[in-house]
C-alpha cells in the first residue's frame, strides 16, 4: 500500500496528473528514472517511489547522466549546499526547457519518496 492509494481520489488523480507531466518527455524518462532511483536509494525509500507506470528503464552512463545525478545528490543530501557549477553542468546537456522540467521533476520525485517513507512510517506505526 503506497501513500497514493490511501489518498482522496481527487487529490490522487490530480497528484497521478503531476507525476504524468513528470515523465511527458520533455526530459528524457531514462535520464529522470536514474536520477529517480538514487533519490530513492538515497533516502531509503521503497524502490518503487514515484516510478511511472511505463517503467522507463534507467539511461546509461554519460555526461549527461553523471551531471543529472550529481544535481540530483545534491538536492536530497543538502540543497543549501547547491553550486553555479552543478546547475551550469547540467544546462551544458539540457535545454532551458528540459532544466526546468528536470528540476520540477526532481522535485516531484523526491516529494513522493518523502511522502512514501512518512506513510510507511505511519502504517508501521498504526495499531494492528
Amino acid at each position: 500500500m503506497t501513500l497514493i492509494d490511501e489518498l482522496d481520489p481527487d487529490v490522487a488523480g490530480a497528484f497521478l496528473h503531476l507525476l504524468d507531466g513528470v515523465w511527458d518527455g520533455r526530459v528524457d524518462p531514462g535520464l529522470l528514472e536514474r536520477c529517480r532511483i538514487r533519490v530513492c536509494e538515497l533516502l531509503g525509500a521503497a524502490p518503487e517511489a514515484g516510478r511511472h507506470p511505463s517503467g522507463p528503464i534507467a539511461a546509461p552512463d554519460s555526461p549527461a547522466a553523471a551531471a543529472c545525478l550529481a544535481f540530483a545528490e545534491m538536492w536530497v543530501i543538502d540543497p543549501h549546499a547547491m553550486t553555479d557549477e552543478l546547475a551550469a553542468e547540467v544546462r551544458t546537456h539540457l535545454d532551458d526547457a528540459a532544466a526546468a522540467a528536470f528540476t520540477i521533476g526532481l522535485a516531484t520525485i523526491e516529494a513522493q519518496a518523502r511522502a512514501d517513507l512518512a506513510w510507511r512510517a505511519v502504517d508501521e506505526a498504526a495499531p494492528t
